[in-house]
């Protein structure tokens, strides 16, 4: 877990299938535009026995304190509620979504030295990815 330790910064010029996400999820495509932007940054670190995550879009902060395995309520920037599930497998940090809709998308981490890729995938579409990679700051 402690790889995943740090603070993160989005390139958005590497980001790919933000608006094939937002079709899935409804979004309209001036949505999908505004999320396709969104800049930020990602701070992981121990707190006490849990993890904190604090997400940092500028005007826009989200904090997700949580154990990993156990359910807790989630509130994306787009304002999407679901229950989240964060593991670790095989050197994967998974995050697994699903909201009161039944919709379940899984986000997968992976650091490799002071890069870390996400990839976020929906079931029942194996063909639609969001890939994003981020830079340790």
């Amino acid at each position: 877990m402690e790889s995943f330790y740090g603070n993160w910064k989005v390139q958005l010029e590497k980001t790919v299938g933000v608006a094939e996400i937002g079709k899935l999820l409804g979004w309209t495509e001036e949505k999908q535009k505004m999320v396709s932007s969104l800049d930020y940054t990602l701070l992981v670190e121990a707190a006490g026995d849990k993890t904190r995550s604090l997400i940092d879009y500028g005007a826009i902060k989200l904090e997700f304190v949580f154990k990993l395995g156990e359910p807790f309520d989630y509130t994306g920037a787009d304002g999407t509620k679901a229950k989240c599930t964060v593991s670790v497998e095989g050197g994967k940090l998974v995050e697994n979504y699903v909201t009161d809709e039944g919709i379940k998308w899984r986000t997968e981490r992976v650091v490799d030295g002071a890069n870390m890729t996400a990839t976020t995938t929906f079931d029942g579409h194996p063909d639609v990815k969001c890939i994003q990679q981020l830079i340790k700051v």
